[in-house]
């Protein structure tokens, strides 16, 4: 278990990676803003369930009346009310209920997105991290190691080359351990600015699970967010051709008038009925036909485009597991023993600077590959659960 972070005080509150994932549900930034963005959608549908779609119309007229020997004040008040036909208002919110459908769908392949990146900087800061404790040892050694040179070569036993050699050695794993700060640092920040807050810390390691299923994998991804956004698109456009559809049939208007002329006092009833003779939505209902033609195209394109995704990940995923399996069998056994036997060798006499130095350089690197490999075969987990749509 490895806790890194910006400072020792964070060290207390480092998160795991379930901690990470779940922070990035809640508060990411860019969560947030598509959570948002769906409240503009429910908006829409409010409008869209009115089933009265414009407003009451009133119209006032009043003038005087004028005749040989007498004079009145004529009034008529008249207020109309259009309504228009039931499947106007049903295509309206069918496409406001698809346009809601693509903002959750958005909101989910949002947090895939926010989630996958998540997932890769926490490993790369726990990465940076364990090869920062493995430098720390190097460290230590090759300070040893020096020492023992300096010690050897005061009294003569070796030249001062071998003295350069140690020195040189202990300056490139103290340059190395600053790279990797470097490199934490810069892993935390991504993390940090993927969940929206100022400073991360994070503990974990590198495990490596096993056990997948391509199977499992590929049909979990035909429910991945970006398929649901342009499923939802093309109900949308469907949506748009109804809407179409209904301008070929007629609007009308209920009203009442009341008028008061030459003191006579009359109420009329009155409807009104538009003809849709010229404008029957021809317009709306090409661009929706063609809008759902281009939309079920692209669908389907996504959806070839998800298999291979995964197909992919998958494969990458299984050589990393695979290169990682290989360094733990038949690697990373012993290395521990030569360490010690090497050093130790050296300080008898047993075995020149040189040789040392090439041993405990191959030692080290073979730790790093190890190191490396975990984090490449982590990262190709977190790929493969973002294509299969696991990450949500």
């Amino acid at each position: 278990m490895l806790v890194s972070g910006t400072s020792a005080a964070h060290a207390q509150t480092a998160m795991t990676l379930a901690d990470v994932l779940n922070l990035a549900r809640e508060r990411a930034p860019q969560v947030v803003s598509a959570r948002l963005a769906l409240d503009e959608a429910r908006g829409r549908l409010t409008g869209a369930s009115l089933r009265a779609p414009t407003n009451p119309e009133l119209v006032v007229q009043t003038g005087n009346r004028q005749a040989p020997g007498s004079r009145w004040t004529d009034l008529e008040v008249g207020v109309t009310q259009m309504l228009e036909p039931g499947s106007r208002r049903s295509a309206r919110m069918a496409g406001a209920n698809a346009a809601i459908a693509q903002g959750t769908a958005d909101i989910q392949e949002t947090t895939r997105t926010v989630l996958h990146a998540a997932a890769r900087a926490f490993y790369r800061a726990v990465h940076a991290g364990e090869r920062a404790q493995l430098l720390i040892t190097a460290q230590d050694v090759a300070a040893a190691v020096y020492a023992a040179a300096d010690r050897r070569f005061r009294a003569g036993d070796i030249a001062v080359l071998d003295v350069n050699l140690a020195r040189a050695s202990l300056a490139r794993v103290r340059a190395e351990r600053e790279a990797t700060e470097a490199m934490r640092v810069d892993a935390l920040g991504d993390l940090a600015r993927v969940l929206g807050i100022e400073t991360v810390a994070v503990r974990g390691d590198l495990a490596v699970p096993q056990g997948r299923e391509l199977s499992a994998d590929l049909e979990a991804a035909l429910q991945r967010p970006e398929l649901k956004v342009l499923e939802a698109a093309v109900q949308e456009a469907e949506a748009d051709v109804q809407f179409g559809r209904s301008f070929g049939r007629p609007d009308y208007g209920l009203g009442v008038r009341y008028a008061r002329e030459s003191g006579d006092h009359i109420l009329l009833g009155g409807l009104t009925v538009t003809l849709p003779v010229f404008s029957k939505g021809l317009d709306v209902q090409a661009i929706g036909v063609a809008k759902a033609t281009r939309l079920r195209a692209e669908l389907e394109a996504a959806r070839t485009r998800v298999q291979i995704d995964v197909r992919s990940a998958f494969g990458v995923y299984q050589r990393r597991a695979a290169a990682v399996n290989i360094l733990q069998t038949d690697a990373l056994p012993g290395l521990d023993e030569n360490d010690a036997l090497t050093t130790r060798s050296f300080d008898v006499g047993q075995l020149g600077l040189p040789d040392l130095l090439l041993i405990r350089r191959e030692i080290l690197d073979t730790r790093f590959q190890y190191l490396d490999a975990l984090l490449e075969a982590a990262q190709a987990r977190a790929d493969l659960d973002a294509s299969a749509g696991i990450l949500r």
